[in-house]
Formats: C-alpha cells, structure tokens, sequence
C-alpha cells in the first residue's frame, strides 16, 4: 500500500493510543486510505473522520434537526420554497400530535380503570370510542381536552356494556368537574344516539346483583328485587337507574331483610339521598295506586309488605284460623266411686286442642279447698273464673271451672 507523505503522519492525540492489530506496532499513520500500520502496511478498521470541510452559510440544510421540525426557523425563511417548508413542518407536527393524543387516551383510560378496578377487556372499546367522538367536536372546544372527554365517554360505554359503574367515583379520580360532566350528558345522544336504545333493565339487573354481593344478601334478595322492579316498571321507570335500583333494593330489604340490611346502607352505596327513595316510593306507588296512610319508609314498613303481597310480589302469609277451644270432659267408664275422706282431691280429665289443630290430653288436679291453689292464677274476668295451667307443651289452655263441679 502506498503512504501519501503529503499527509501529515501524525495522527491525532485522540487516537494516540491506536496500534496496529497484527504486530502490535503503535507506528500508525494516516493515508487517503485510512490509518495505516508503518511496519507492516495493514490498513486499520477504524474509519478515517475528515475534519477539514468548512461549514457554508449558502447552503441550506435540509437536513431533519429535530423531531418536530424541519430544517431551522431561519433557513425556512431564507428558502426560495419557505411556504411549501411551513406546509410540510404543518403536516409533520400534525401527524405528531395525533399520535401523542393516542398515547394521552391510552394512559388517562387505564389510570382510571385501575383506579376503579373496571374490567381491562372494555379498554380497546373506550379508546376507539373516544378517538371517533374526538374527531366529531368542535376545534377549540374544552371537552377535546383528553382529561375532560376520557372520563365521559368511559361513563357512557360502560353504561352500554351493562357494566355498573359509579359516577361520583368516578368524578373523584377525574380532573371534570360535576357541571362539566352534566353539561356534556345533556347533548350526549349526538354523538352516542345508541345510548337512547339501550336495554335499562339490564344495566339495572346488574346494579342490583352488585348490591347483593356487596352486602352478601344471597340469590333470594337479588331475585326478588328484579321481582319487584319488573312489577313496578312503568310506574318507576321515569327516573334515573340508580334510583331504581335503590328503590326495588330497599322495597326488598323493607320486607324480607330488614334485620341483615337497612336502607340507609343501600342509598349510601348507590350515592343516593334516602329520602329520595323514599319520595319515589310514595309518588310511584302510593300515589298511583291510590293508596293512604303511607308516612316514611320505615313506620309505614308493614303497610309496603301488605301491598307487596296484594301485588303478588311476596308469599302470601298463611292465616291461621282462630278456632275457640272446644273442652271436653272425659268420663272413664261407670266404676262407682270411692270417696276417700282423708284425701281432698279431685282428678279430672279433658281434651282439648291447640292452636294448630292437634288433639291434647290433660289431667286436672284439683286440692280442696280452693284457698290453697298455689300454681293456680284467677283471671280478673269477673263473670266466670278461669284457672291458667301451665302444661309440658307450653301451652297456656284457659279452663272454666263451674262452682259446685263434682266428679
């Protein structure tokens, strides 16, 4: 190889410190063709850096200076094509910036389904939901702001999806405010107009079932509050689906579960005011089947039970029949009778009934005189005297006793 002496042989400090690979000889010099071993003549692989080209105020670089930008602010002015520059610098930020909203909606969705331990699997549908109702509003409105349109389009495709979801929870893990939120709600069927036709019951069956399992109710509460809503549906069905939902809960929890839950409980979970509830219960029952004396929800709890069961929504309660007690004397056999004058008792025997129906045989012991009757009450009935027996069955029987009754 041959070594161009016009060159300068040395090489500079910062490769001072560079020896050949094949004999280990630190004679390096520098050629058109590279750095070159004086020893042996290997050229070296390290690339030659050529330093000795000046940088040109004329000539304009076209070169991409940084991500967002094409080419200086100056060299865009100075260019003969300066306005087709600004076009294309226009469509490179746009194409950035589409894409940095994409990111934006992907991190605000899933911080706020981790915040409110929402199913991942309904992600992809919030995001492309809230890509095309983004490109539907207005430039320069705040609702295109990612931090405000997130959360109400999270709101509303769950509520499509049939999943519960609680608004106040959600406002408090939002930057919207509560005015914002009901502001966009009123022109949300613009751009969401399937929202109008979608199944309520359902989305209320599924509140309900979270009651249920929140307050470990079991299957029988959740049936019977679906029971009742259905039942009652176009009466209540004019009202939000929180309500509805606290109001067929508490009906059920009124008349079947009032000692495991309360209704105060419920309207808590559901973020709604009791008397709410209760408002509605007067309004879309009471008032629309014409019925009186309801006062609250909890003094008037035996009156919603009575007209539940008149609704057929509870199991009829079973009337016992009030049958008066029939006693009957028995006389065991025609023996003659033997009087023993040393023994003061008598000995009768009666057969009555009890409450339900069944037969039972009792044994009286009278002790005379009468002045010594000690387990014995005289009821306070002045026109015949009653004798209180307390038998082995717990069965208080009353027993007419007649003055002067011989055996």
């Amino acid at each position: 190889m041959v070594i161009n002496n016009n060159i300068s042989s040395s090489i500079s400090p910062h490769f001072s410190s560079v020896s050949c690979d094949l004999c280990s000889s630190a004679n390096i010099q520098e050629t058109i063709e590279g750095y070159v071993c004086g020893d042996c003549g290997i050229v070296l692989e390290i690339q030659k850096l050529q330093y000795d080209r000046h940088y040109n105020d004329d000539i304009l670089q076209y070169a991409i200076l940084g991500t967002t930008q094409i080419g200086t602010k100056g060299e865009r002015q100075k260019s003969p094509n300066s306005v087709k520059l600004k076009y294309l610098n226009f469509l490179h930020l746009r194409k950035d910036r589409f894409k940095s909203l994409q990111e934006k909606v992907g991190i605000e969705i899933k911080r706020i389904f981790n915040c409110l331990n929402l199913p991942s699997s309904c992600q992809r549908i919030v995001i492309k939901r809230v890509k095309d109702l983004w490109k539907q509003l207005r430039p320069g409105t705040k609702y295109r702001n990612i931090e405000k349109l997130v959360p109400i389009v999270l709101y509303y495709t769950l509520r499509l999806e049939n999943i519960c979801i609680r608004r106040l929870k959600l406002l408090e893990v939002s930057k919207i405010s509560k005015k914002e939120f009901n502001d966009f709600s009123l022109q949300i069927l613009k751009f969401i107009p399937e929202y109008q036709e979608r199944n309520r019951q359902d989305y209320i069956s599924h509140k309900i079932l979270e009651i249920t399992e929140s307050f470990e109710l079991g299957m029988p509460f959740f049936y019977q509050s679906k029971k009742i809503m259905h039942k009652l549906w176009e009466q209540i069905k004019n009202t939000k689906d929180d309500v509805i939902a606290g109001l067929a809960t508490s009906i059920s929890a009124l008349c079947s579960y009032n000692e495991v839950v309360n209704v105060s409980s419920i309207c808590n979970r559901l973020g709604i005011q009791m008397s709410t509830i209760q408002f509605q219960v007067k309004r879309r029952i009471f008032e629309q089947l014409h019925i009186d004396g309801f006062v609250s929800l909890v003094r008037s709890s035996n009156l919603i039970k009575e007209v539940m069961r008149n609704l057929g929504l509870l199991e009829a309660k079973e009337k016992v029949k009030d049958t008066p007690n029939q006693i009957v004397q028995i006389v065991l056999g025609n023996a003659n009778q033997v009087f023993n004058h040393h023994n003061g008792i008598d000995y009768y025997f009666f057969a009555v009934r009890d409450a339900q129906n069944n037969p039972v045989l009792m044994m009286l012991k009278v002790h005379h005189p009468l002045m010594i009757f000690e387990p014995l009450k005289r009821s306070e009935v002045p026109e015949a005297n009653y004798l209180i027996l307390n038998i082995s069955l717990s069965l208080k029987i009353k027993i007419l006793l007649m003055r002067g009754l011989k055996p």
